[in-house]
């Protein structure tokens, strides 16, 4: 009786499942012209945070507008982390100067790869809610450098969904498909939970308190 009931695992778990569901087909179609996928990104970011919170979904309205106000922006987001993944790309497979510079050069871009990697999936949470590049990277660092064991986590779910993925949907019968729609939003989920959790744990205090300093909204 309880697992039927309308507050039951059950719902719950149908509900949480078509959320993430339909906003994932948004994300795609939304995604679908490439210049606007950022946007699409930070909306379905965005969608995630207002479900987590409570809060009513954006409507068509609102989301026509939030892809708008977004879209230059979330363009010069994307331009950053292309910019730097370039960089590490050049770094390890570009032509090496040799000698001690070579290695220089490899350990450089190894761990400016590896910065860029744990910083990149909250980098987006935060800039998704303060809608600033100059704001959002230091953020994330930041938060990175705090918890990087949770920062290596969402680092790590944004390439294992997309290897995982294609066979998810062929191996697992029935049920492969319906996980693999809801994939992208539980996802963006996840990463934002973890953005949230390393935030509360970086500001508790010696007390065991939440301290007074900003904690990522979900």
């Amino acid at each position: 009786m309880t697992l039927f009931a309308p507050d039951g695992a059950l719902m719950r778990g149908w509900s949480r499942w078509w959320f993430w569901a339909w906003t994932s087909c948004c994300w795609l179609l939304l995604s679908l012209p490439l210049i606007t996928a950022p946007a699409a990104t930070l909306w379905l970011v965005a969608q995630q945070r207002r479900y987590a919170a409570g809060e009513p979904a954006l409507g068509p309205g609102e989301t026509l507008r939030f892809l708008a106000g977004r879209l230059l922006p979330g363009l010069r987001l994307a331009g950053c982390h292309a910019g730097i993944a370039g960089l590490v790309l050049v770094g390890l497979l570009g032509p090496s100067p040799g000698g001690p510079y070579g290695w220089l050069v490899l350990v450089t871009s190894a761990v400016t790869g590896v910065t860029w990697l744990l910083v990149a999936p909250w980098s987006v949470v935060f800039f998704e809610r303060d809608g600033r590049v100059g704001a959002a990277l230091p953020a994330a660092y930041r938060l990175a450098l705090s918890r990087p064991e949770l920062a290596l986590l969402a680092a790590a779910v944004v390439p294992a969904a997309v290897v995982a993925g294609p066979s998810l949907a062929v191996r697992v019968p029935y049920a492969g498909p319906l996980l693999l729609v809801a994939l992208p939003a539980a996802v963006a989920s996840l990463v934002v939970r973890l953005g949230d959790r390393a935030g509360a744990l970086r500001d508790v205090n010696p007390s065991g308190r939440i301290g007074s300093g900003s904690v990522p909204s979900g």
